[in-house]
């Protein structure tokens, strides 16, 4: 009864709270509105007095008082509203777990919560904490009940999975949603919207639960920083709080000065608890318990589970029994109590441990159930009979969760429903599991996964429920179990290639995301798998092919050619099998891709004339795309090889290949369409038409940004080539501006001068955030980006700034292809007349020298990029002879660019 009256006396305080906070805000908008309109009052009195006397004087004066009053209530913000007037949905619910009502103690813990998120003093702004411990020590129980206490007290609360760093935007991103934030094709608009409507509602808390990181290779002595892995996910400003619940213990101190470490109760909270869960004040057997579990809170809650569902009766022999059993165990102190919670629920629902032994092989939390209902043809008989009647498994799944082996989220009308189990509940079932038994249930996770994984991952419209399931992923190809079974009772022997399948489509997604490095990883296991003897050549074939592309993207030449001639091999090895001509020519436009950075350009180019013959042969039998993919892929070995005339015609005969259909065509074709007109433009900038450049490179971002996304790589690359456009076409401007005559004209050609650098800063920005973060795996990417960087630096005046930027891309590209590399020529032609503005001539003739040397050997002597070389040595010359004959030869090659047409 006192809980309940001290319930009730807290309730009605946060009300009041509440509501005193409500009526002051109404009154000091009252008195801000009757300040505001007292003085136009008096000065109409003022007015009219002498002309009104009497009753009509009283009613004048009550006109205005209606008057003031009426203005002040319209000028209250409508409820809905923004501070911008655009219309927005109400403020979420809060969709924090159920508190526990057997939450008691962490008095001191909770102080230290308040104390560090809430603190008397200080500027008011965004304030984060940090609570960390191992597992099962009761972190988010302890989150959970801060957020429940001062729920009255915040305009918002938001539970957000912060598991994966993919998990936790995609929970940003459905807040975003739920506060009325309007779609956005870039996450990071998304996001910055967000961070935006928090700073301007203030009193929030997010609680970003169960904080896991991925660990930061090569840090060597330096410490850890936790607030740089997580600072793009956290909300920058804004009165609000943040609270993190992780496991890890190091890192913390840029967020948060003082971490809070929980440990496990002391014994006078873990004896309030065991009264309060038990309903016993038997203490001295509560404390002989306690302490055979070592306070453990996990422990503690899976015994009382146990002798609440067995009606044991503290003071009686059966809880004697229960504590005997228990010290017998050999196992840690919370796995004990699972040990006898789990064999007394086999005893009684036996499909209730094959849910268990199921989901220990999923992700420990977010398995939806519409999921194990869609696919539950896939799963063990026993578990699927049960799942036939709906009633019997929603029973056997409060049965796990009344004995605290299971969580459940969601009431499925306004949310779905998903399933949880802690991490160390899955590492104990999974200990105790034969071998048989593991085969079984590792399969039935595997096949689970594999039915539900989309099955054309690199579809746009399949991201969203790709990244829901690639944690399970992770978690059912972390161990598998893996052995042949000729009595297809476990379920290898059902579908021996669900998990080869499941890795391969999980390695598409990653690549198409354009993370090669985690592909990489699914489609080497893959190939591990099927040379055991799972699946056919052909699908080995194609596993090789897709190592080969991820190589290929990290700029692995060598490893990249090995597993390329690896498919190749078993494609020759199968020369009458019509199957394999589609893989062979794969090969060969991969091969044509390898060989092309390597400056073999006929080779390559030979390599691609074979896959356009298998195409030609087998006719529109096949995905159209797929040839005009190789036409296109053709036409970047003439652009690389100089011929500029001859890869347009490619590019050419590439789109007649596809037909977009404008913005409504097939999606890939629309995109394809785009790539052609990136490839038009980036052969315009090199040519020197930069009006055409312009154009080709604006619509192909326009339709990447539309269709991919900003964060895309693809549509990184295209922006990337644009910036360096608008950066050449503002310092023409810049030039023209010092020969201008009229002091207008000037004027005007400075200003669209800083015009386009501002717009290329704006577009490479992102840019280069975006290929820094993947610097680790793709070096070569970020320093061609860093290439446009340090032209855009020196273009702006930040010399010194744009010297160190071209060095660090210089010193990239020697280590990733070596010192005679044409990418090192291309930074080093760069570099040349930003040294040269430095003061540094001899500097900057070196470095250009070095760069023509290098494009003369590797790339022949007219090649475009010559161009600019020869054009910036002439500045350095010092003879006007020397520089007359080398504006000659830039001259010359610049004409040959453009055959019979002539140069815009």
């Amino acid at each position: 009864m006192s809980v309940l009256i001290s319930g009730l006396f807290v309730g009605a305080r946060k009300r009041f709270v509440l509501t005193r906070r409500r009526l002051n805000a109404t009154l000091k908008r009252l008195a801000a509105g009757v300040t505001a309109l007292s003085g136009v009052a008096v000065a109409l009195v003022a007015l009219l007095k002498d002309k009104t006397n009497g009753p009509m004087m009283w009613a004048l004066i009550a006109v205005i008082v209606l008057v003031m009053v009426s203005l002040v209530v319209m000028a209250a913000p409508a409820p809905g509203r923004t501070a911008e007037g655009a219309a927005t949905t109400a403020t979420p619910p809060n969709n924090l777990p159920f508190r526990s009502r057997y939450f008691v103690g962490r008095e001191t813990e909770m102080a230290r919560i308040e104390q560090t998120l809430r603190p008397g003093k200080g500027p008011r702004g965004r304030r984060v904490g940090v609570l960390h411990g191992t597992g099962g020590i009761g972190k988010s129980q302890l989150a959970t009940a801060y957020a429940h206490e001062k729920l009255e007290e915040h305009t918002l609360t938001r539970w957000l999975n912060a598991t994966s760093a993919d998990r936790l935007l995609c929970d940003l991103l459905e807040l975003a949603a739920l506060i009325g934030i309007a779609y956005h094709e870039s996450k990071t608009v998304v996001l910055s919207r967000l961070w935006s409507w928090l700073r301007d509602h203030p009193d929030w808390l997010l609680i970003y639960d169960n904080v896991q990181l991925e660990e930061v290779e090569g840090h060597g002595e330096r410490p850890i920083d936790r607030h740089l892995q997580l600072q793009p996910l956290l909300p920058p400003e804004g009165a609000g709080e943040v609270l993190i619940t992780t496991q890890l213990r190091e890192g913390w101190t840029g967020l948060c000065p003082e971490p809070i470490e929980l440990t496990v109760y002391d014994e006078a909270d873990g004896m309030a608890f065991l009264r309060l869960r038990t309903g016993s004040h038997a203490d001295e057997r509560l404390a002989r318990l306690g302490r055979l579990l070592g306070w453990q809170p996990l422990a503690l809650e899976q015994a009382g589970a146990y002798i609440e569902q067995a009606e044991i009766h503290v003071e009686s022999e059966d809880f004697e029994d229960y504590l005997h059993r228990l010290s017998e165990q050999t196992a840690d102190s919370d796995a004990k109590t699972f040990e006898l919670a789990i064999e007394r629920i086999g005893v009684q629902q036996p499909a209730a441990e094959d849910l268990l032994r199921l989901c220990s092989f999923l992700a420990s939390e977010d398995v939806p159930r519409t999921m194990l209902f869609r696919y539950r043809s896939v799963l063990p008989d026993r578990l699927r009979l049960v799942m036939e009647d709906q009633l019997a498994f929603t029973r056997l799944v409060l049965k796990l969760v009344h004995h605290s082996l299971m969580t459940r989220q969601g009431d499925g009308r306004t949310e779905p429903v998903t399933y949880g189990i802690h991490p160390r509940v899955q590492i104990f079932i999974r200990s105790r599991l034969t071998g048989h038994e593991r085969l079984e249930w590792s399969q039935a996770a595997v096949r689970l996964i594999e039915a539900a994984f989309p099955l054309v991952p690199e579809q746009l419209d399949s991201r969203v429920a790709c990244e829901r399931l690639m944690p399970h992923v992770d978690a059912v190809t972390a161990e598998p179990a893996w052995a042949d079974d000729s009595d297809g009772d476990l379920g290898a022997a059902r579908d021996p290639e669900g998990l080869v399948r499941l890795l391969h489509r999980a390695g598409s997604y990653q690549s198409h995301r354009c993370d090669w490095k985690s592909a990489l990883a699914f489609f080497s296991r893959e190939v591990e798998l099927r040379r055991l003897g799972t699946g056919s050549d052909h699908s080995l074939a194609t596993a090789h092919l897709a190592i080969a592309r991820q190589h290929y993207y990290l700029a692995h030449l060598d490893a990249a050619e090995a597993a390329c001639g690896r498919a190749l091999a078993l494609c020759d090895s199968h020369k009458d099998d019509d199957a394999f001509q589609q893989v062979r020519a794969q090969c060969c436009r991969q091969f044509g891709g390898i060989l092309r950075e390597r400056n073999r350009f006929r080779e390559a180019s030979g390599y691609l004339e074979t896959a356009l013959r298998i195409y030609e042969h087998q006719g529109s039998g096949w995905e159209v795309v797929d040839w005009a993919v190789t036409e296109q892929e053709a036409g970047m070995i003439h652009r690389n090889a100089g011929r500029l005339s001859e890869a347009l015609d490619c590019y050419r005969r590439a789109g007649e290949l596809v037909r977009s259909g404008g913005s409504t065509g097939l999606e890939e074709h629309v995109v394809f369409h785009a790539m052609l007109h990136r490839d038009a433009g980036i052969v315009a900038q090199d040519r020197g038409d930069l009006d055409t450049a312009e154009r080709e490179l604006t619509a192909a971002h326009t339709v990447f940004r539309s269709k991919r996304g900003e964060e895309d790589f693809e549509t990184a690359q295209v922006a990337k080539f644009l910036a360096d456009v608008l950066r050449r076409k503002g310092q023409q401007c810049r030039a023209a501006s010092r020969h201008a005559r009229g002091p207008l004209r000037k004027r005007r050609l400075r200003a669209q001068s800083q015009a386009q650098l501002t717009a290329a800063h704006a577009l490479l920005g992102p840019v280069v955030t975006l290929l820094g973060e993947r610097r680790a795996t793709e070096a070569h990417t970020y320093a061609a980006c860093l290439n446009k960087l340090g032209s855009l630096q020196w273009a702006q005046g930040h010399t010194t700034k744009a010297i160190g930027t071209l060095r660090e891309a210089e010193e990239i590209y020697v280590t990733a292809y070596g010192p005679d590399h044409h990418y090192r020529a291309k930074t080093l032609s760069r570099l040349g007349p930003v040294l040269r503005a430095a003061g540094h001539r001899d500097r900057a003739e070196q470095a250009l020298r070095t760069a023509e040397r290098i494009f003369v050997v590797s790339l022949g002597e007219d090649h475009p990029s010559l161009v600019a070389v020869y054009a910036f040595l002439a500045d350095c010359a010092a003879d006007p002879a020397d520089a007359a004959e080398l504006r000659a030869r830039a001259d010359r090659i610049h004409r040959s660019l453009w055959d019979n047409s002539s140069p815009s």
